[in-house]
Protein backbone atom coordinates (compact mmCIF):
# COMPACT_ATOMS: atom_id res chain seq x y z
CA UNK A 1 0.00 0.00 0.00
CA UNK A 2 1.19 3.32 -0.79
CA UNK A 3 1.71 6.34 1.41
CA UNK A 4 -1.02 8.19 -0.54
CA UNK A 5 -3.39 5.29 0.21
CA UNK A 6 -2.11 5.15 4.18
CA UNK A 7 -3.76 8.32 4.25
CA UNK A 8 -6.56 8.28 3.09
CA UNK A 9 -7.76 5.32 5.10
CA UNK A 10 -6.34 7.50 8.16
CA UNK A 11 -8.31 10.62 7.20
CA UNK A 12 -11.46 8.14 7.00
CA UNK A 13 -10.92 6.48 10.49
CA UNK A 14 -10.51 9.73 11.99
CA UNK A 15 -13.39 11.12 10.18
CA UNK A 16 -15.61 8.45 11.59
CA UNK A 17 -13.85 8.65 15.01
CA UNK A 18 -14.84 12.67 15.11
CA UNK A 19 -18.23 12.35 13.81
CA UNK A 20 -19.17 9.95 16.68
CA UNK A 21 -17.38 12.23 18.79
CA UNK A 22 -19.43 15.07 17.94
CA UNK A 23 -22.82 13.26 17.72
CA UNK A 24 -22.53 12.34 21.14
CA UNK A 25 -20.67 15.63 22.91
CA UNK A 26 -22.06 17.46 25.81
CA UNK A 27 -23.12 21.15 25.70
CA UNK A 28 -23.62 23.32 28.45
CA UNK A 29 -25.74 26.16 27.84
CA UNK A 30 -27.13 28.81 31.18
CA UNK A 31 -29.88 31.14 31.08
CA UNK A 32 -31.34 33.96 33.50
CA UNK A 33 -35.16 34.07 33.69
CA UNK A 34 -36.51 37.40 32.85
CA UNK A 35 -39.46 39.24 34.75
CA UNK A 36 -43.16 38.65 33.16
CA UNK A 37 -46.33 39.69 35.12
CA UNK A 38 -44.05 39.00 38.72
CA UNK A 39 -43.11 36.42 37.66
CA UNK A 40 -39.87 34.41 36.15
CA UNK A 41 -39.87 33.18 32.59
CA UNK A 42 -38.00 31.70 30.15
CA UNK A 43 -38.70 30.19 26.38
CA UNK A 44 -36.12 28.12 24.75
CA UNK A 45 -36.05 26.23 21.50
CA UNK A 46 -33.33 23.68 21.25
CA UNK A 47 -32.33 21.20 19.49
CA UNK A 48 -30.99 17.34 20.73
CA UNK A 49 -29.52 14.50 19.54
CA UNK A 50 -31.58 11.83 21.72
CA UNK A 51 -31.64 11.24 25.24
CA UNK A 52 -31.80 12.59 28.08
CA UNK A 53 -30.44 16.14 29.04
CA UNK A 54 -29.43 17.54 32.86
CA UNK A 55 -31.76 20.37 34.13
CA UNK A 56 -30.35 22.18 36.87
CA UNK A 57 -32.90 25.03 38.23
CA UNK A 58 -31.29 27.78 40.37
CA UNK A 59 -34.06 30.39 41.84
CA UNK A 60 -33.01 33.05 44.90
CA UNK A 61 -36.30 33.69 46.39
CA UNK A 62 -37.18 37.14 48.13
CA UNK A 63 -37.71 36.39 51.31
CA UNK A 64 -39.77 39.38 52.14
CA UNK A 65 -42.82 36.99 50.36
CA UNK A 66 -41.90 33.89 52.53
CA UNK A 67 -43.38 31.57 49.79
CA UNK A 68 -40.98 28.21 48.91
CA UNK A 69 -39.28 28.56 45.31
CA UNK A 70 -41.32 26.60 42.37
CA UNK A 71 -41.34 26.54 39.04
CA UNK A 72 -42.93 24.49 36.43
CA UNK A 73 -41.86 23.16 33.46
CA UNK A 74 -43.21 22.81 29.91
CA UNK A 75 -41.77 20.76 27.21
CA UNK A 76 -43.41 21.06 23.41
CA UNK A 77 -46.82 22.07 25.61
CA UNK A 78 -46.85 19.11 27.65
CA UNK A 79 -45.95 20.20 31.57
CA UNK A 80 -43.46 18.21 33.59
CA UNK A 81 -43.39 17.53 36.69
CA UNK A 82 -42.62 20.97 38.77
CA UNK A 83 -39.53 21.80 40.35
CA UNK A 84 -39.82 22.88 44.53
CA UNK A 85 -36.85 24.47 46.29
CA UNK A 86 -33.95 26.65 45.71
CA UNK A 87 -32.08 24.67 43.07
CA UNK A 88 -33.06 21.35 41.35
CA UNK A 89 -31.44 19.21 39.01
CA UNK A 90 -32.95 16.88 37.28
CA UNK A 91 -33.14 15.11 33.50
CA UNK A 92 -35.67 15.70 30.87
CA UNK A 93 -36.14 12.89 28.15
CA UNK A 94 -35.82 14.69 24.54
CA UNK A 95 -36.33 12.70 21.13
CA UNK A 96 -33.98 13.71 18.36
CA UNK A 97 -35.44 17.29 16.80
CA UNK A 98 -36.75 20.27 18.05
CA UNK A 99 -37.87 21.34 21.10
CA UNK A 100 -39.63 24.06 23.08
CA UNK A 101 -38.74 24.36 26.46
CA UNK A 102 -40.95 26.88 28.45
CA UNK A 103 -39.77 27.70 32.60
CA UNK A 104 -42.16 29.85 34.53
CA UNK A 105 -41.72 30.31 38.22
CA UNK A 106 -44.02 31.18 41.14
CA UNK A 107 -43.95 34.77 42.84
CA UNK A 108 -41.55 35.87 44.99
CA UNK A 109 -38.21 35.06 43.34
CA UNK A 110 -35.94 37.58 42.96
CA UNK A 111 -33.52 35.81 40.30
CA UNK A 112 -33.35 32.23 38.51
CA UNK A 113 -30.62 30.97 36.68
CA UNK A 114 -31.34 27.98 34.28
CA UNK A 115 -28.40 25.57 33.06
CA UNK A 116 -29.16 22.57 30.15
CA UNK A 117 -26.60 20.09 29.91
CA UNK A 118 -26.61 17.37 27.15
CA UNK A 119 -25.91 16.12 23.86
CA UNK A 120 -28.08 19.63 22.33
CA UNK A 121 -26.50 21.21 19.33
CA UNK A 122 -28.29 24.20 19.81
CA UNK A 123 -30.50 26.22 22.28
CA UNK A 124 -31.62 29.52 22.09
CA UNK A 125 -34.26 31.72 23.55
CA UNK A 126 -37.34 32.34 21.67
Amino acid sequence: MNNFRKMEVMLDELSEDFNDHLAKSKATYYYMMNEVDGVKKLNLNVYSKGGEIECEILMLPNYSVGSEPSCSITVDGEELEGRQGIMTIAPIPLKVGYHTLEFVTGSGIATARVRLTGVLSDSKEA
